[in-house]
């Protein structure tokens, strides 16, 4: 897609998250209210009345839940707004680790996005940037054993903003072992590679998966 076709993907997107949210805030007034109302019936006044009472609970729980859900979506389809823009490494990369959880679901996988302390700014193709890091966190989904974890994490490894994603108890390094180039299940992004600028390395074991993305 050219930059005009993914603009205008992440406009719709965006005004259509912004719809599903005024949705999501009209089902959750609207159990609240039921709620009040019960709350304020005499006890066993109501059929069902503490079935109906624990529904209005759950409604709430899943709109939260929901709201969740498209705050992700909506943030990501801002990040279409601008072919080049500023950004900070530890919210994007927490907006794409929560993104991908559902793939991490389905293997059985738990994604974990663990903030660097300080904020790492930097301009980039966020759109391109996702994509990326989408493709990094498959590559060590694939990898990874059954109940593990994987931990996204913006760092500085040699005084220059990188990110790291896999494996292993310790997320705290700051030089890796590199065990090889740029993984082969990433050679088809090489032109996003070539854009934003970045080596990727794989630094995982045999047994742990793990992928550094650094910007050059």
């Amino acid at each position: 897609m050219n930059q005009q076709e993914i603009a205008f993907m992440g406009r719709i997107t965006a005004g259509l998250s912004h719809e599903i949210n005024n949705v999501l805030a009209i089902i959750k007034e609207s159990a609240g209210l039921m709620d009040d109302i019960l709350k304020l019936c005499p006890e066993d006044a109501v059929p069902h009345q503490d079935r109906l009472s624990k529904a209005s609970v759950n409604i709430r729980k899943q709109v939260d839940r929901g709201v969740n859900i498209v705050t992700g979506l909506n943030r990501f389809a801002h990040s279409m707004d601008e072919p080049w823009a500023q950004v900070d490494l530890n919210e994007l990369t927490a907006r794409i680790t929560f993104l991908m959880q559902r793939f991490g679901r389905q293997r059985r996988v738990r994604l974990i996005a663990v903030p660097h302390p300080e904020p790492l700014i930097i301009q980039t193709d966020p759109f391109r940037l996702e994509m990326l890091l989408a493709a990094g966190l498959d590559f060590c989904l694939v990898q990874a054993g059954e109940g593990s974890d994987i931990v996204g994490q913006a760092r500085l490894v040699d005084g220059r903003p990188a990110i790291w994603m896999g494996s292993g108890p310790d997320v705290s390094p700051t030089h890796f072992a590199v065990k090889g180039p740029c993984p082969h299940d990433l050679l088809a992004l090489q032109a996003n590679v070539k854009h934003l600028n970045v080596d990727i390395f794989d630094v995982g074991t045999d047994a742990l998966p793990g992928l550094l993305i650094q910007f050059r």
